[in-house]
């Protein structure tokens, strides 16, 4: 009986120092949790969402457009030397808006990389020179698509015009991600082919609509 008594007296005394030995948790620990799970939560948030680098997809556009000007300048010219001189005012207007093109592309690659969700979303490359993935302007739209302007780009329109060239009912408005950065968010259903015309506002060339060939999901 007294050796069943030393043992239990032991054994409390043993769980009474090993209890006194454990470190209390810290305010900071609590915080440094607390910071974790909101990372963690943010981090299931953004995976929700397609982003958009609108710094690339204008780029694209105006790429885009930029070949499609040069290859209406050739054959106009090709009509100018065969003596058609009423083509001469349009090949002045594509020139002038070929020029305005590569302005603006020289400016987007100037901005600030946008975020995605991990990390800054990559520069444009050039295009049409070479096979890179982004000369295709093309791109996918949803309800779930941000397309991320970052603090510098300004965006004063956005419309959508089906196959037919007909104007589609689709809604866009400036939100803020859920990284913080403003970007653009379709609101309203669209299914289908088309092409998205964005007008920007910027220093360098004024306003710039730029056409980008859109396919609703």
């Amino acid at each position: 009986m007294k050796k069943m008594m030393l043992s239990t007296l032991f054994l409390s005394a043993f769980m009474m120092l090993s209890c006194s030995n454990q470190e209390p948790i810290s305010q900071q620990d609590v915080t440094s949790q607390d910071a974790l799970a909101a990372m963690a939560t943010k981090k299931m948030v953004t995976q929700n969402y397609d982003y958009l680098n609108g710094i690339e997809l204008y780029y694209s556009g105006a790429e885009a457009e930029i070949k499609r000007l040069k290859l209406e300048k050739t054959k106009l010219v090709a009509e100018l030397e065969n003596g058609n001189k009423k083509v001469l005012e349009r090949i002045e207007t594509i020139q002038v808006q070929i020029e305005k093109l590569v302005r603006f592309n020289a400016y987007l690659i100037s901005k600030k990389p946008v975020l995605g969700p991990g990390g800054p979303l990559p520069p444009p490359q050039p295009c049409f020179d070479s096979k890179e993935s982004n000369c295709n302007p093309k791109r996918k739209l949803s309800s779930k698509t941000f397309i991320v302007l970052g603090k510098e780009l300004s965006v004063s329109n956005v419309i959508i015009k089906n196959m037919k060239n007909q104007l589609v009912d689709a809604k866009f408005q400036h939100v803020e991600d859920p990284l913080n950065q403003n970007a653009l968010q379709l609101t309203s259903d669209f299914k289908g082919e088309g092409t998205m015309y964005t007008t920007l506002k910027t220093d360098v060339v004024g306003e710039i609509t730029i056409p980008t060939p859109v396919v609703g999901l």
